[in-house]
Parts: structure tokens; C-alpha cells; sequence
């Protein structure tokens, strides 16, 4: 089975699949900040994450008071996430991951075929690793100038703040997306010589020995047309 792919290059096939799997299930595990929230004499721990929260309070109209609910919600659309910043993480996180996980599946069957990936397209799709982990990474540096909304300081306190993150903590998700990053910055560098230099395939038809070649002149015919006096033969030409 013919591979596309350098030892270096089966390697970084597997570092990229690794980050992708990073930056997705970052987004996916509602747990970038965690903190408390409480109601009614009740403390829990509250999950925030790119576009959804466990635990949070809501207000009971019919008891005319506040009650916690204990399970993850989405937020009802884009435009309710609480902080402007908030919606511009997701949108590169979303797209940097995105674009991770169309390079891996480019990358993925050059494991079984040569045809996908070689030395040069390699170092293009090491370039747009890079591009992918400067969003993921614009993303998450923008994520916590979000930090001073009203739901984050229900829950890490009113000194949470831009970069301030009051009584709460960073959480694994979080942590996550960076190691996704990292991951990701070190596969665009292994693609330097992740793919195999191919030649070509072509069937070549062996050189025939050049022959000489036949150049077809006109001869003179020499006849002899009989003999002098002294015994000298009288000879004549024509050209055939």
C-alpha cells in the first residue's frame, strides 16, 4: 500500500487529528469558566462554555422566587450570548476548528495513497494550520474580555472583570482549546517534511538504437565499352 506520507508525516497526521479532537471537544464540553451560583440557601457549581451554561437560576414567576436548575442549556439564539466578545470567540474558535478538521481529512488518506498529499502541498496545508490555530487562539484570547457580563459576576463575584476572574477558575475545556493549539502549531511545523517528494509514474518506452539512416544518392554505372590499341579499357558513365 503506497503512502503520500513520510515517518514524520504519519506523526503528524496523528498530532493533527489529536488537536482537532482538542478544539472540538472544547467546544462541545460546556466547562471554559466554572464558578458558583446560588439560590434559596442552595450553592452549585456553575459551567459556562462557548454557547451554553450548566446550572444557573431562573426565575419562578408562579413561587415569586429564584430556583437553580441543574442541567445545560443552549442559548435560546446567537444574539442572546451576554457579551459581544463572547460571539466573536465563537466565531473564530468555530471557524479555526473548522478548518483543522478539513485539513485532517485531507490529510488522513494520504496514509493509503500517494495521490493526496506530496512534499509541497504538505508545507500549504502546515500554512493553514497555522491559520486555523491564529483564530482558535484570537478566539480565546477574546473570550475573556467578556468576563464583566452580569451572568459571570452572578457567579465569580462583582470583582470579575476583563481578565479578572474573581472567585472562579479556568476550566479543563478551556485548557483544552490551548493544548489544541499548541498541537496544532507543532503539526504545521512536522509538515515541513510530512510529505514524500514523488516522481514520475509514467510508463517509459525504451529508446530504440538510432540507426543510420539510408540516404539514397544517385550512382554512376560505369560500363566498359571495349579496349584501345594498347590495351586500355574505354569506359563510359551513366548515372542510374
Amino acid at each position: 500500500m503506497a503512502s503520500g506520507l513520510t515517518f514524520i508525516g504519519v506523526l503528524w497526521m496523528l498530532v493533527s487529528c489529536v488537536a482537532t479532537v482538542l478544539l472540538a471537544g472544547g467546544i462541545i464540553v460546556p466547562e471554559w469558566l466554572i464558578g458558583t451560583v446560588s439560590a434559596n440557601g442552595r450553592t452549585v457549581v456553575a459551567f459556562f462554555g462557548a454557547y451554553k451554561r450548566c446550572n444557573y437560576p431562573i426565575y419562578d414567576e408562579a413561587a415569586s422566587m429564584f430556583a437553580l436548575v441543574e442541567e445545560c442549556g443552549r442559548y435560546s439564539s446567537f444574539f442572546v450570548v451576554p457579551s459581544l466578545y463572547w460571539q466573536l470567540a465563537i466565531l473564530l474558535v468555530v471557524a479555526g476548528t473548522s478548518l483543522s478538521l478539513l485539513l485532517s481529512f485531507l490529510i488522513i488518506p494520504s496514509l493509503c495513497t500517494r495521490h493526496v498529499i506530496n512534499a509541497s502541498s504538505a508545507i500549504i496545508v502546515g500554512f493553514f494550520q497555522i491559520v486555523a490555530a491564529i483564530c482558535v487562539s484570537a478566539g480565546l484570547v477574546v473570550y475573556p474580555l467578556g468576563w464583566d457580563n452580569a451572568e459571570v459576576r452572578g457567579s465569580c463575584g462583582r470583582e470579575a472583570d476583563r481578565y479578572e476572574l474573581g472567585s472562579c477558575r479556568i476550566g479543563r475545556a478551556f485548557l483544552a482549546m490551548i493544548a489544541g493549539v499548541a498541537l496544532l502549531v507543532f503539526s504545521a511545523i512536522l509538515s515541513i517534511c510530512g510529505g514524500k517528494n514523488h516522481r514520475s509514474y509514467r510508463h517509459q518506452v525504451p529508446h530504440e538504437k538510432k540507426r543510420p539512416a539510408v540516404v539514397l544518392t544517385q550512382a554512376e554505372h560505369t560500363v566498359i565499352r571495349g579496349y584501345d590499341g594498347n590495351g586500355t579499357a574505354v569506359v563510359c558513365s551513366r548515372q542510374i
